[in-house]
């Protein structure tokens, strides 16, 4: 249930009794929900103008030439994903804070660098002229045929780096605080009120946000490890790439970010749908043990995509079958279930926001029904890579997403006016968004059934009614989404005249029609954030564990890892990583003792930076063209590797200066990247 520190604001256009739980939202946590909300929003709008354009050119009705065709297809993978991503950050966010203190520096961080991988990917592709899809999967994006230059996919690539980097540095803050918070990583998680050590549990946006760090963590990495490995082919010919490992991290990578988007927005709801059926949420042991089960079925899902793949292992196969089935049931018993019965009876609160919310719930139901029925094996075998596929995705995230983002933009616009649109105004347009999206997807849904293949500029000969249908219903998506902005107008200009009226000295909660908190009313989430509580290797057994992994490493599989790697240049990689966690586990060491530790002392912003750049550095330089010419000469040679192993220790050192269970997370995953790259740069050009 959400904290309600803050004196309670009226009831307004709120439920009357959300009174007794709700509190009044603070200056940090506004300007978060707007800052993202909104760039979101216009990014979200600009590329469904792209998507409408694509839809119209499948239909023959632009001219528009195939190359320009697979450019806006590009940017508009991308672009949608980042879009929809920035506002349910934003949105968690909001919801998360006010019991949670989060550190605004990372979250002002985390916003610049995704809007710098958007505007990067942007250029890229406009400018640029890269267009081998949102997948860049290799070898494409290194065989333009003349359609883009080398600077345009390495651009390319790091913008997709930029965006999976601001995620990382936001996953980061929200499992170190609501751990910090918590008491550790099982009360976060609400483990110990499952099995009835605690009587209660975390708040469920908590729960939430700390299964969707973790896996956003887990799945970042991957996304850095091969991005970097292809940014290294861009300026090295001779790096060679596996493409079955290359293709499980990009699906790892980008299937997980367009889920987690989905569940980003659950936590946000089940604090801000309750607000309009004036009945607080509650977590139960079903609702603990179902964000459980989706904190491995979100990790394992991606491989879905990979059936067709006849050399993935089958264990990978049939883990994937089972993940991607049994997904839909925490779903569709936690959030779409639960948050329906909640508003059964309850004489919600019918507003433009609270609309938004209740029809995107079932999206995520229809859509999600369709992703599983591509996942079965046999099923997949017809619909893979058809516009089926288009069509499950399109349906949760234009018809469950896109609507909430909308609907959180304008759950804080109502909030901050005390007003929201007329009823006969809304109704049009909530019937042109459900019409003109579920006709959208319906025409893929048809399309895809009798094998219309996906990714297609010209349409296979016979089909191109199915887009010319599809283009109609996308302009009366795109009429509602008008007018829904619309609506929001006014109340954004009312909301704009208001903050500026309180600049002048009047009260800004009377102003907004919301009660004044209390001078020195729940101060601690304007304060700085807890610190460290202690070292990642805290205890006399930690420091043991550590040196003890040390000579195990050096004498049982050092030697052996070096001798392969004079025929291997997997295992050449593998040496480097080899050294790299040498280094780091003699970093995490020396940060850990006191002494040391009191002389790095208390810089978190300086140990994050030193846990993203380090081994993303120390991987540009593991290719051929640096560590070749280099082993000619010994000391060169030896000066190569320890350079390696230094990477290790700055990342080491750096990992201490974050909480203890961040640092050894973040530790962890920085080998765990070093070893993904090994595992996928191979010898030879590719």
């Amino acid at each position: 249930m959400e904290a309600a520190t803050a004196t309670p604001a009226p009831p307004g256009i709120l439920h009357p009794q959300a009174v007794a739980f709700v509190g009044e939202a603070r200056q940090i946590e506004r300007r978060a929900g707007f800052m993202f909300g909104v760039t979101g929003i216009t990014l979200v709008a600009a590329m469904g103008v792209l998507g409408l354009l694509m839809r119209f050119t499948q239909a023959d009705d632009t001219g528009l030439s195939p190359a320009w065709f697979y450019r806006l297809m590009t940017l508009h993978g991308v672009g949608m994903i980042t879009g929809v991503l920035l506002v349910m950050m934003g949105a968690l966010w909001y919801v998360l804070h006010p019991v949670v203190p989060l550190r605004p520096g990372r979250m002002y961080a985390s916003y610049t660098l995704v809007v710098g991988g958007a505007v990067a990917v942007l250029v890229a592709t406009l400018v640029g002229g890269f267009g081998a899809g949102w997948t860049f999967l290799p070898p494409l994006p290194f065989f333009p045929v003349g359609q883009w230059p080398v600077w345009s996919e390495s651009l390319f690539l790091v913008g997709n780096l930029l965006v999976g980097t601001g995620f990382f540095v936001y996953c980061l803050d929200v499992l170190e605080q609501t751990t910090t918070a918590s008491g550790g990583l099982s009360r976060a998680l609400g483990w110990q009120y499952l099995f009835g050590r605690e009587p209660e549990a975390p708040a469920p946006q908590v729960i939430a946000a700390t299964v969707v760090a973790i896996d956003g963590l887990l799945s970042m990495t991957a996304g850095s490890a091969i991005v970097l490995g292809l940014l290294g082919r861009t300026y090295d010919s001779g790096v060679g790439i596996d493409a079955l490992v290359a293709k499980n991290l990009v699906y790892f990578f980008g299937h997980s970010i367009a889920n987690l988007v989905i569940y980003l927005a659950a936590g946000a709801i089940y604090v801000m749908l309750p607000r309009y059926a004036g009945r607080p949420y509650e977590a139960t042991k079903v609702f603990v043990a179902g964000w459980t089960a989706s904190l491995v079925f979100i990790a394992t899902a991606f491989s879905h995509h990979l059936y067709m793949d006849f050399v993935q292992p089958m264990w990978a196969q049939v883990g994937s079958l089972v993940a991607s089935y049994f997904a839909l049931l925490p779903v569709a018993v936690i959030t779409i279930y639960s948050m329906t019965m909640l508003v059964w009876g309850s004489r919600y609160r019918w507003t433009l926001a609270s609309t938004l919310f209740y029809v995107g719930l079932a999206g995520w139901a229809i859509g999600g029904v369709g992703a599983v029925i591509d996942s079965l094996i046999p099923i997949n075998f017809r619909f893979h890579n058809t516009v089926w596929v288009v069509a499950h995705f399109h349906t949760y995230l234009m018809m469950t997403v896109v609507l909430w983002a909308l609907a959180f933009v304008a759950h804080l616009l109502e909030r901050e006016t005390d007003r929201t649109s007329s009823p006969t105004l809304r109704s049009a347009t909530i019937g042109l968004l459900l019409v003109g999206g579920y006709g959208l997807t319906g025409t893929w849904f048809v399309a895809g059934a009798l094998g219309v293949p996906r990714r297609y500029a010209v349409q296979p000969a016979g089909t191109v009614d199915y887009s010319k249908v599809g283009a109609i219903f996308a302009l009366l998506f795109a009429l509602g989404f008008l007018a829904c902005i619309v609506q929001l107008a006014p109340l954004a200009r009312t909301a704009w005249a208001r903050r500026h009226t309180t600049s002048t000295g009047e009260s800004p909660g009377l102003a907004a029609g919301h009660a004044v908190a209390p001078a020195g009313a729940d101060p601690r989430v304007d304060e700085r954030p807890p610190g460290r509580a202690g070292a990642p290797l805290g205890t006399a057994a930690h420091l043991g564990f550590a040196v003890a992994f040390m000579v195990v490493a050096i004498v049982a599989f050092f030697p052996g890892i070096v001798d392969a790697s004079e025929t291997s240049t997997r295992y050449h990689h593998l040496d480097h990583a080899g050294q790299f966690l040498f280094g780091v586990v003699v970093g995490l060491l020396l940060g850990s003792f006191a002494a040391v530790s009191r002389l790095l002392g208390d810089h978190p912003a300086w140990g994050l930076t030193a846990v993203i750049v380090a081994p993303a550095t120390m991987m540009l330089l593991m290719v051929p063209r640096v560590y070749e010419p280099l082993e000619s000469n010994d000391v060169q040679h030896a000066l190569f590797h320890l350079a390696m192993a230094a990477f290790g220790l700055v990342t080491g050192l750096g990992a201490t200066r974050l909480t203890p269970l961040g640092g050894r997370f973040t530790a962890f995953l920085a080998v765990a990247m070093t070893l993904m790259f090994a595992a996928a740069m191979t010898g030879g050009a590719s």
